[in-house]
């Protein structure tokens, strides 16, 4: 759980699998910045995003490999198969999905600024209380919410306010696709739903380790 916050930190980027490297339908891997350039682009369905009157809600998908990369970039590991395993395998039965919030082109507690304890409340929300309105389903599967979010807050440096949700699915095969629902219960957002297709999950590409 420690890379939570650098993986929330660049929230341009999608979201978690389970379980380790997924079967790739690209032919060619792509090194760390091509990955997450490949995450970004919303035409590959990693990365959506919907409106609710004037917020903006976008659902990333986050490959657990990104968590596996910080690490060794961290550690400065060497990128063997026996530590590259021994890292997928701290991560595995995992999924990591961000959460980005936006009003008016800035964090969406911002609304509450000049009531403290309103804005007290809504930075509690999305540090704590988000994760048990926002479920996973996947096909064959029941409804699960988050484990955890984390939400380290940027203070108008990035205009959204940036979640990483984590949901164990150690029984799910990530790859048949699954849909997210968040079921807002203070900014008034309603319930925006993002369904991810399993064609879009299976062709995620490989991950280069330099």
């Amino acid at each position: 759980m420690r890379f939570l916050r650098y993986l929330v930190s660049n929230t341009a980027i999608a979201c978690g699998l389970a379980g380790g490297l997924l079967l790739a339908g690209c032919s060619q891997p792509l090194d760390e910045p091509a990955y997450r350039a490949y995450l970004l682009d919303p035409e590959h369905g990693l990365t959506q995003q919907t409106t609710a009157g004037a917020a903006t809600v976008t659902c990333t998908y986050r490959p657990t490999e990104l968590l596996v990369a910080q690490e060794l970039h961290s550690s400065e590991l060497p990128a063997t198969t026996q530590v590259l395993d021994s890292l997928r395998r701290a991560y595995a039965g995992k999924t990591y999905i961000a959460l980005d919030l936006s009003l008016g082109g800035t964090e969406i507690e911002n609304q509450f600024v000049n009531d403290k304890t309103r804005f007290t409340q809504a930075v509690t929300y999305l540090n704590t209380g988000i994760a048990a309105d926002v479920l996973l389903t996947g096909p064959g599967q029941q409804p699960v919410a988050a484990v955890a979010a984390s939400y380290p807050r940027q203070y108008g440096n990035t205009g959204r306010s940036s979640l990483l949700l984590v949901f164990d699915t150690h029984t799910w095969d990530i790859r048949q696709g699954f849909e997210l629902t968040f079921r807002d219960q203070y900014f008034g957002l309603g319930s925006p739903r993002f369904v991810f297709k399993a064609d879009d999950v299976a062709a995620l590409p490989v991950l280069k380790y330099n």
